[in-house]
């Protein structure tokens, strides 16, 4: 338990918090509890201060997310601590803008942080069998911000960005017709700041 205890308070430097503030007092209440042998109280002070840790790290994403190319528009991003709402299967955080080209496309724009999807993507990128039936269906390996990602302009309209190691950067439109806006909005992520913030 006490490796948690210091796993926690190194997740709190690291996001630059120096104050004291919920997250230090529910790290000092679950290190005391700790002490006492309450561990059921360490264990809810500890998920106390992990949630207010990934608040701040999803606060860190929306900053990263990219400003609006001239001309666009995009409404106010959302972030989400899934794995506070059971839902971690899909990503631990996650970041979602929607931005509006003058094209008239609408683009949705998500960061998945520890995401198990990463790892089918992989898939189609390192199995020479897979990659030639995700061709087929119109998925093409390029490379993005300095990272391998997926395209898929065929039947869908959607770009999937393999940054790090367990960070999915995902655009999707609403038709193949907006692969140019799609990849215009890619080209200006900071996909390796994102990257930094979660890994």
């Amino acid at each position: 338990m006490k490796w948690i205890v210091v796993a926690v308070i190194a997740l709190v430097l690291a996001v630059g918090t120096c104050a004291a503030d919920d997250v230090t007092d529910a790290i000092a209440q679950a290190q005391s509890a700790y002490t006492s042998e309450d561990y059921k109280e360490a264990s809810t002070q500890l998920q106390t201060a992990l949630v207010g840790v990934n608040q701040k790290l999803i606060e860190l994403l929306i900053a990263k997310m990219p400003s609006p190319p001239p001309g666009w528009t995009a409404e106010d991003p959302e972030g989400l601590d899934s794995t506070a709402f059971g839902l971690g299967f899909f990503a631990s955080l996650v970041v979602e803008r929607t931005y509006y080209s003058p094209s008239g496309s609408s683009i949705d724009f998500v960061i998945a942080a520890n995401s198990p999807m990463i790892a089918t993507f992989r898939m189609f990128i390192t199995n020479p069998m897979l990659a030639s039936m995700g061709g087929q269906s119109g998925m093409k390996k390029v490379s993005v911000c300095g990272y391998d990602a997926i395209e898929q302009f065929k039947d869908e309209s959607a770009m999937h960005i393999l940054a790090g190691n367990a960070t999915l950067i995902s655009l999707s439109g609403e038709s193949p017709a907006d692969a140019d806006d799609i990849r215009t909005l890619a080209s200006g992520t900071d996909c390796q700041g994102i990257v930094a913030i979660v890994e």
